[in-house]
C-alpha cells in the first residue's frame, strides 16, 4: 500500500521579487523598531504612562497606515494589491529619507509616524506574499533574508544607525534602501497573472509582531550578542550572519515538515529566546543560533493561508494594529522593568512571546515549494540575495578591528574624563556617538569612565557602544553590566587596563541593579593608579540604597592609595552619600579645585551636581565641567591628576 503524497505547489517566476521586497522592508522595519527606543526617550522623561501612551499610539497606528493604503487603491477584500504595495513602499522611502535630515521635536514626531508607515507596509507585504500557495514559506524565507541584510548593514556600520549619523553616509543609506524598495515594489507589476494573485490572508498573521518583537531584540542584533555573550562584536555578527544564512537556506528545501519537526522548531524558539537571555557566553551564542534556524520553520508554518482569514480592509486593519502592538507590547513592557520593576525577571516577557510565535507555528504542515527534490531554479536565485548581507558583513568584520595600546600611559599626569552617556540619547533626540567621541578626543584623555554604556540596548537604538568609542578613539575598553548586560559602566584608557574587577552592589530599593567597573592604569614610571567607574541607584529617596552601595564597594574594593572614584552618584555636595566618601579619605576634584558651584545634570538645563571625581593619593591640577553638551543628559566632568610618588 502506498502512502499518497500531498500535491506540490509550484513556484511563478515572481517570487525571488516578492521575496526580496519583504527582505528590503523588513530591513526598514527592524531599523524603525529599534529608532522609536531613541524617538520615545522624551516620553520616558516624561512618565512611564506617557512612554506607554505614546508608543501604543505609534505602533497601533500601523493599522491606520494599512487602512489607508488599502482603501486609496481599492484593495475592498482586504488583501493588498502590486499598486497598494507599491503606494506604501514608496511613502515609506520618502518618510525615511525625510526623517534623515530632521532633529529635535520634529524627528520625533515624523520618526514616530515613520515607525507606522514600516510596521504597516510590512505587514501588507506579508500578506501579499504569504495570502497563495506556498506563500508563507516565501515570506518567512524574506523575513530571515532581512535580518541577515538588517545584521550585515549594521556591521557595516559599526552598529550606529544610519539615521543617526551626521554627513553623507546616513544620506546614502537611507536614499540606497528607499530606491530599492520602490524599485523592487515596481518590479511586482511585471507578475500580476491571474494565477499569482494573493487568496487570502494568514489567520495567524498577528505572528509577525511577535517574530519582530524578538529579531529587533535578538535575532537582528549583533550588539546583544556580544554584550550578551561577552564576545568581540567580530564573533557575535559571524554567528548571526551565518545563522540566517543557514536559517533562510533551510526553507528553500522543498521539504514537507511533519509534526514533529513542527513541534520542536517551536519548542527550540523557546529554549532559545530563553538561553540568549539567562545565559552567557559560548551558551548564549549557541543559544541565539538555535533560535535563528528554527524560527523560520515557526513563522512558515504560522504566515500559511491555507485557510485564508475573513475578508475586508477593516479586518486587515484590525489585524495590523495587532502586529503593531504585539511588536512593540513585550519590549516596551520588557524596558519598563528596569523603572516600574515587574517583581519577575522580565526575561519572561520575550520567553512568553516566544512560545505565542511557537504556538501559532503548529497550525498545520508547512506547504512544498517545488516540484521535485531539487531545489526550483526561480528559488535559487533568492540565495543571492543573501549576498549583500555577505558583503556588508564582511566590510564591517573587517573594520572591527581591536585598538593596540602601549601598556603604559605617557605621562605621569593624568587626564581623567568621567560622563554618564544616558545609553548614548541626546534630550534633543538623537544618538550621537561621533558627538560623545570628539568631545571627549578633545580633553586628550588617558582614561574615561563612563556610565550608563549600552550595548544593544533598544532604548539606545541598539548600538555597540563601548566598541564602537574603542574603535572610533583608538582606546581600550573594558564593560561592566549594570542593570543587565546590555547597560551599564566602562573604563577607556590609552594603555593597557589591567586587575579588571566587577563588583554589583546591593540592589536596595531598586528599581535597577547597579555595579562598580574596577581596574588598574600604570603610569610612565610604572606607578599604578586604581581607577573605579560607579553608578549609584538615582532616586530621591534612595539614599539608604546609595549608602549601602557605597559601603559594599569600599569592603569589595579596599583602596590603596594612588586610586580614583567616578562616576555618577545620584547625590548632591553635602549629601550623606559624599560625607561617606570624604570621611573614608577621598577628595573631590571639582572641589578642591574647580568650580564648586558647577552642576552636571540635567544638560540643557543644569541645576545638581551629581557626577563626581574623587582621588586618594593623588594632587588635582584643574577639574571642570564641560558645559554645553547635549549629547547625553548629563555633562561631562574633567579632571587633571599627578598622583603621589
Amino acid at each position: 500500500m502506498t502512502t499518497e503524497q500531498p500535491a506540490r505547489t509550484p513556484l511563478d517566476a515572481g517570487t525571488p521579487t516578492r521575496v526580496w521586497l519583504v527582505a528590503l522592508v523588513t530591513v526598514m522595519a527592524i531599523d524603525m523598531i529599534r529608532a522609536s527606543g531613541p524617538l520615545l526617550d522624551r516620553a520616558f522623561a516624561a512618565g512611564t504612562l506617557d512612554v506607554a501612551v505614546a508608543s501604543l499610539g505609534a505602533y497601533a497606528g500601523a493599522g491606520l497606515v494599512a487602512a489607508v493604503v488599502l482603501v486609496a487603491c481599492r484593495c475592498s477584500g482586504g488583501t493588498p494589491d502590486a499598486r497598494a504595495l507599491l503606494v506604501g513602499s514608496a511613502a515609506l522611502a520618502v518618510l525615511r529619507v525625510v526623517i534623515q535630515g530632521l532633529d529635535g521635536l520634529a524627528l520625533n514626531v515624523v520618526g514616530l509616524v515613520t515607525v507606522a508607515v514600516a510596521v504597516g507596509v510590512l505587514t501588507l507585504a506579508v500578506t501579499f506574499v504569504a495570502g497563495r500557495p506556498a506563500g508563507g514559506r516565501q515570506a518567512a524565507v524574506g523575513l530571515m533574508i532581512g535580518c541577515g541584510l538588517s545584521v550585515g548593514l549594521q556591521l557595516l556600520l559599526g552598529t550606529w544607525d544610519a539615521l543617526w549619523q551626521p554627513g553623507w553616509s546616513g544620506w546614502i543609506v537611507a536614499v540606497a534602501l528607499g530606491l530599492l524598495v520602490i524599485g523592487t515594489a515596481r518590479g511586482l507589476a511585471a507578475f500580476t497573472t491571474p494565477g499569482t494573485q494573493p487568496t487570502g490572508r494568514p489567520r495567524r498573521l498577528w505572528a509577525l509582531g511577535a517574530f519582530l518583537a524578538i529579531a529587533a531584540m535578538l535575532v537582528a542584533n549583533p550588539a546583544f550578542a556580544a554584550s550578551q555573550a561577552g564576545s568581540s562584536l567580530r564573533t557575535a555578527g559571524i554567528v548571526l550572519v551565518a545563522a540566517n544564512f543557514l536559517g533562510a537556506g533551510l526553507l528553500l528545501r522543498p521539504a514537507q515538515w511533519s509534526a514533529p519537526w513542527r513541534v520542536g522548531a517551536a519548542v527550540l524558539v523557546v529554549l532559545g529566546v530563553a538561553g540568549a537571555l539567562w545565559t552567557s557566553g559560548f551558551w548564549a551564542l549557541a543559544a541565539l543560533a538555535v533560535l535563528v534556524l528554527a524560527v523560520g520553520v515557526v513563522l512558515a508554518g504560522a504566515l500559511s493561508a491555507h485557510r485564508p482569514a475573513p475578508r475586508g480592509i477593516p479586518r486587515t486593519a484590525a489585524v495590523t494594529v495587532a502586529v503593531g502592538v504585539l511588536t512593540i507590547g513585550p519590549l516596551l513592557v520588557y524596558m519598563l522593568d528596569y523603572d516600574v520593576p515587574l517583581h519577575v525577571d522580565n526575561a519572561w516577557v520575550l520567553v512568553l512571546t516566544a512560545a505565542g510565535l511557537g504556538l501559532a507555528g503548529l497550525r498545520r504542515r508547512t506547504p512544498l515549494v517545488g516540484r521535485s527534490d531539487r531545489l526550483p531554479r526561480s528559488m535559487a536565485s533568492v540565495r543571492l540575495l543573501l549576498l549583500p548581507a555577505l558583503v556588508m558583513a564582511s566590510i564591517g568584520l573587517v573594520a572591527l578591528s581591536t585598538p593596540s595600546v602601549p601598556e603604559r600611559s605617557a605621562d605621569e599626569t593624568l587626564t581623567v574624563v568621567d560622563w554618564n552617556l544616558h545609553y548614548g540619547v541626546s534630550p534633543l533626540t538623537g544618538v550621537d556617538l561621533e558627538g560623545i567621541a570628539s568631545t571627549i578626543e578633545a580633553q586628550h584623555p588617558d582614561v574615561v569612565t563612563l556610565q550608563e554604556v549600552e550595548r544593544g540596548w533598544l532604548l539606545g537604538g541598539g548600538a555597540d557602544m563601548a566598541t564602537w568609542l574603542s574603535r572610533r578613539l583608538g582606546m581600550t575598553v573594558r564593560f561592566a553590566p549594570a542593570a543587565d548586560r546590555q547597560l551599564g559602566n566602562a573604563v577607556l584608557s590609552r594603555s593597557a587596563l589591567t586587575e579588571v574587577a566587577i563588583h554589583d552592589l546591593p540592589y536596595g530599593d531598586g528599581p535597577q541593579d547597579r555595579s562598580a567597573l574596577a581596574t588598574t592604569v600604570t603610569t610612565a614610571s610604572g606607578q599604578s593608579i586604581r581607577v573605579t567607574s560607579v553608578h549609584l541607584q538615582h532616586r530621591a529617596s534612595n539614599t539608604a540604597t546609595r549608602l549601602e552601595q557605597l559601603e559594599t564597594l569600599a569592603s569589595a574594593e579596599p583602596v590603596v592609595p594612588p586610586a580614583v572614584l567616578a562616576g555618577d552618584l545620584n547625590a548632591t555636595p553635602g549629601s550623606p552619600e559624599i560625607t561617606f566618601l570624604t570621611d573614608a579619605g577621598w577628595q573631590s576634584a571639582i572641589d578642591a579645585v574647580g568650580d564648586p558651584d558647577a552642576k552636571t545634570s540635567t544638560s540643557l538645563d543644569p541645576t545638581r551636581r551629581i557626577d563626581w571625581v574623587f582621588g586618594q593619593g593623588v594632587t588635582f591640577d584643574s577639574a571642570d565641567v564641560l558645559l554645553g553638551q547635549t549629547e547625553s543628559d548629563h555633562l561631562p566632568v574633567v579632571a587633571r591628576l599627578t598622583p603621589h610618588g
